[in-house]
């Protein structure tokens, strides 16, 4: 039996978990990547290695893993189905087996028309509730997505994406999704960035009332910004609700330091919303997390050092 990970092994001793995102690069020179995975390492339990982010074509997020594995920092890698057929996944998760990597995550993907080749044709080959079943499957019975059987069975802790707000006369069906994931196999489910955290918590009221944050383990998300120019490319993402407030509040002193207090204030209040069990940086455009993490206190919770 393989040993569990470290995020597995926090989020089920009820560690409050902290993680931040390094995208990989539009070209092949690794050693920034490397310099900034080891300037944050101190400071996060683990790391995430987004795949191909924002529709743009990047270093193998596969490649950038393992490297950043073997300097000690245990790495989650996304896997963006907007892109990969079944085959290309399956060959992605064979390859992170190889390598010893077993944390993944599985979402869509934002859309190729927002990203550096608008004109690629979107996949869309599997579903990501189809594709968490599979990997489900492949971990636990050893069955490729075609039913072939491979021994040993790799051993994947399975992560996917939720976005924790929704229209009111939504709310039925985004419950429906959630509980397709979870049923299907998901072990963690990471939530959208937020910039509301009234509509976060009323959507966790939801997940609360239902049990589910007694089955797997949520885990919020900021997305940290330095400016009003920060905020207005946030803005041009899709999925991304960031009440008026708050942008009238960046607009008006367009400081450095209101921005990073807002960022303070989002964490402090998902930390207080029932059944959150982390919190996760999306550092795109930005390489450094350490005070965001010392100013929000949370680097007491980086048990990176205490679990081997």
């Amino acid at each position: 039996m393989i040993a569990a990970n470290r995020l597995q092994t926090l989020l089920n001793a009820g560690h409050f978990v902290v993680s931040a995102e390094l995208t990989p690069p539009r070209h092949y020179k690794i050693k920034p990547l490397i310099s900034k995975a080891e300037k944050i390492a101190a400071y996060v339990d683990v790391v995430h290695i987004n795949d191909n982010a924002l529709s743009q074509a990047r270093l193998s997020n596969v490649v950038a893993a393992h490297l950043i594995q073997q300097i000690g920092i245990e790495p989650v890698v996304q896997l963006t189905l907007r892109h990969k057929n079944r085959i290309a996944l399956q060959s992605d998760l064979l390859g992170l087996a190889a390598l010893g990597i077993r944390n993944v995550m599985i979402l869509g993907g934002y859309p190729c028309s927002i990203g550096s080749d608008p004109d690629a044709k979107e996949v869309n080959d599997i579903s990501a509730i189809d594709a968490i079943a599979a990997t489900h499957n492949l971990t636990t019975y050893g069955k490729m997505f075609n039913g072939d059987a491979i021994a040993p069975a790799p051993d994947f802790y399975i992560g996917t994406i939720a976005v924790p707000y929704t229209a009111p006369d939504k709310l039925d069906e985004s419950m429906a999704l959630l509980a397709a994931k979870i049923n299907c196999g998901a072990r963690y489910i990471q939530l959208q960035a937020t910039f509301d955290l009234t509509t976060m918590q009323q959507w966790m009221a939801e997940v609360v009332k239902r049990g589910w944050h007694k089955r797997v383990h949520f885990i919020g998300a900021v997305f940290p910004f330095s400016s009003w120019k920060g905020l207005e490319f946030l803005q041009t993402i899709p999925g991304f609700n960031i009440p008026n407030d708050v942008i009238e509040r960046i607009r008006s002193s367009d400081r450095k330091s209101e921005s990073l207090q807002v960022t303070l204030e989002l964490i402090q209040g998902i930390q207080a919303i029932e059944g959150i069990r982390g919190i996760h940086l999306r550092l795109i455009g930005s390489s450094d997390c350490s005070q965001i993490v010392e100013l929000a206190g949370l680097r007491q919770f980086a048990q990176r050092s205490t679990i081997t």
